[in-house]
């Protein structure tokens, strides 16, 4: 896939009612150009699952029990979501809630996602049926404006749960391709919500945030551009924080590049950053999310377990989505980055959290997902010690780096078990 090229382009925006009015009435030719193709899978493939299904069919640890308790979760998660208020039409964030509609929460992606794997991982297609019916759920929704406010405003909630909750609803869209019963049009009806309702926001949070909301926006702003990637003509509305429009893969190409400038401290990287240090430091520290609690920013460590101890793994955890999405496609940009001063660097902040000489801490056990992505891709020897001091999390994960134990899993002496 190359995405290398910015082209100038015009577009007409399209309005809610107009969106409604084609999926009645969606050509042949826009059909025949939304036609599937094989998954390739944002965070593991349908190749890798079939691995995992038969090394736990041979009851090969730590497969069997992995799968067996993933299984026991998604069960779990379905049966509960019937009991979910349906989501339908404008949508509004009641109190400034991340876990509201609980359908964009980090449970609702998690069941997305989930039941797309769970399909690949047993071959029932229940599992294929749900995930299609939360994915198609969100093609009539807009909106997502705070309650209690007339109109949306940039800023609002809802650009963060879309940008968290909505993006592992790719995930799974990727993973149905294979389905029969994913249709042709069922995937260009949402290719077109993502492209005129989610895409705007998320890329909002991309373009003006320092802290993890940029780091979901950036990923999220970018996945979708690769999610469009079939429609090269499409044109892709930024209207803040300045209007412009992109094709696909000129959008792609920008945010992967704005996700490397979130990194940076540099003065033109500033972004909104509310505190005088910013990005990833030489020695690891994410000042704008350890702001966020009581540590202070420029220290050699975080003293305590607190607020700014946990948004930094959630920055983190954001960061290793994107860095494995792109490691997918052939770029390690992500997970390579390291400026010339030190700074900038997915390791060093990962390290800085749990390799400290002074003081190290486990990641928890949802965010602890990250590091099975991330000591698959390093090797590192202190990730590793990570993973078997603090592990083995539970089997879903946090929000974006999700079911890494279920998909890279580690053996207990740290002998990676083989997924391809």
């Amino acid at each position: 896939m190359d995405f290398m090229h910015h082209r100038p382009i015009t577009c007409l925006w399209f309005t809610q009612i107009t969106i409604l009015l084609l999926f009645g009435n969606l050509s042949q030719s826009a059909l025949a150009q939304a036609e599937n193709r094989g998954p390739i899978g944002v965070l593991v493939s349908p190749a890798e699952l079939a691995v995992i299904k038969d090394k736990s069919r041979e009851g090969i640890a730590p497969y069997q029990q992995n799968l067996e308790e993933f299984l026991h979760f998604i069960d779990s998660l379905m049966e509960s979501s019937s009991g979910w208020q349906e989501l339908s039409g404008e949508v509004i964030v009641h109190d400034r809630s991340s876990s509201d509609p609980i359908q964009l929460s980090s449970t609702g992606g998690k069941l997305a996602y989930g039941t797309a794997l769970a399909w690949h991982l047993t071959g029932e297609e229940k599992y294929a049926e749900k995930s299609r019916s939360l994915i198609l759920d969100l093609t009539d929704t807009y909106g997502y404006r705070n309650d209690g406010e007339d109109s949306f405003h940039w800023g609002a909630q809802g650009i963060l749960n879309l940008a968290r909750g909505g993006t592992p609803y790719m995930y799974a869209a990727d993973l149905l391709e294979s389905w029969s019963g994913w249709s042709q049009k069922d995937k260009l009806q949402y290719q077109i919500w993502l492209r005129d309702i989610m895409y705007p926001k998320v890329a909002w949070a991309s373009r003006r945030r320092k802290n993890n909301w940029g780091v979901a926006g950036s990923f999220s702003s970018a996945l979708i551009a690769w999610y469009l990637r079939d429609h090269p003509d499409w044109e892709l509305k930024e209207i803040s924080p300045r209007e412009q429009i992109l094709s696909p893969e000129a959008a792609f190409e920008s945010h992967n590049q704005y996700q490397i400038g979130r990194m940076l401290t540099s003065d033109e990287w500033k972004m909104d950053g509310k505190v005088e240090l910013w990005g990833i430091l030489p020695n690891g520290a994410i000042p704008e999310e350890i702001r966020r609690g009581d540590d202070p920013i420029d220290g050699d460590y975080l003293p305590t377990a607190g607020s700014g101890t946990h948004y930094t793994m959630t920055f983190i955890e954001h960061l290793t989505a994107h860095a494995e999405f792109l490691r997918r496609l052939g770029d390690t940009s992500l997970y390579d980055h390291i400026s010339r001063d030190g700074s900038g660097s997915l390791l060093q902040a990962y390290l800085f959290v749990v390799e400290n000489p002074i003081k190290s801490h486990c990641f928890t056990p949802n965010r602890i997902n990250a590091l099975y992505f991330a000591y698959d891709y390093y090797q590192h020897p202190a990730l590793l010690a990570a993973l078997q001091e603090c592990g083995p999390g539970n089997i879903s994960g946090q929000r974006l780096a999700l079911f890494g134990r279920l998909t890279r899993p580690v053996a207990e002496r740290g002998n990676k078990y083989p997924t391809q």
